[in-house]
């Protein structure tokens, strides 16, 4: 049997292999017990949330709790958690990890994707708690690149995905509306709206700093220009406006 041949290949490698190693490859035999053994897997929902950081993934996972049956994974994970979560709930949502976008292209079909979308301005003048005291601003010209990178590549690997693309200002500004799209695109039912949700309020003040604030212009101004290039391709396509002094 199959699911026997592979469960004895996984414990003939931990015999072989360092006790720091073992409780990995005990992860990769619950996977495949989930996976080949029980029957009730298919019945899961399983959503995932990518996205650039500091593109309102956190604030999109938190709010996932406002649909019905929905289990939202607290944690930062890759997306192969959903297949060890075992939840009373239909819908399962996990968000990225830092370097989830490395291996974006590889998603299951099966999983549902939300993809986190924010003005590129906004996403690279933005400060973070646990960078603060390493750099100005949390997300470098090369993580947001590596991040536009791997969503192109996923829309390679896999053209007939279909993406439910989530703009934070349309977050801030239009909570519900955003909320509706959601449950239409992912067949979901909202227990309470997003803007009724009390530990997430909507602040109007974080969109757009870059244009009331010069420190923040001067950073932008000495972008590279192929960098800036890449930014209004994106920005192109996804609706977004970039100032004049780009040259667009």
């Amino acid at each position: 049997m199959e699911v026997v041949r592979k469960s004895e290949a996984l414990a003939r490698a931990a015999a072989r292999r360092p006790i720091r190693e073992v409780r990995r490859l005990a992860l990769d035999v619950k996977r495949l017990w989930r996976l080949w053994i029980k029957s009730d897997t298919a019945r899961y929902h399983k959503i995932f949330i990518a996205g650039c950081a500091r593109s309102g993934t956190t604030l999109t996972q938190r709010l996932m709790g406002c649909f019905e049956d929905t289990f939202v994974h607290r944690q930062e994970a890759k997306y192969a958690q959903l297949d060890l979560l075992d939840r009373p709930e239909s819908n399962l949502v996990v968000k990225r990890t830092e370097r989830g976008h490395a291996h974006l292209e590889r998603l299951p079909a099966a999983v549902s994707l939300i993809y986190c979308i924010r003005h590129p301005f906004d996403v690279l003048t933005s400060s973070h708690p646990q960078t603060r005291g390493e750099r100005r601003f949390h997300v470098t010209p090369e993580r947001w690149l590596a991040e536009y990178d791997a969503l192109l590549r996923l829309r390679k690997a896999q053209p007939n995905r279909a993406i439910v693309y989530v703009r934070y200002e349309d977050t801030i500004g239009a909570p519900d509306a955003v909320q509706g799209r959601i449950a239409r695109a992912l067949d979901l039912k909202s227990r309470i709206r997003f803007s009724e949700d009390p530990g997430n309020p909507m602040w109007a003040t974080s969109l757009k700093k870059w244009e009331r604030n010069e420190e923040f212009q001067a950073y932008l101004r000495g972008l590279p220009p192929a960098f800036v290039d890449r930014l209004r391709s994106f920005c192109d396509e996804f609706g977004y406006d970039m100032p004049d002094w780009t040259g667009a």
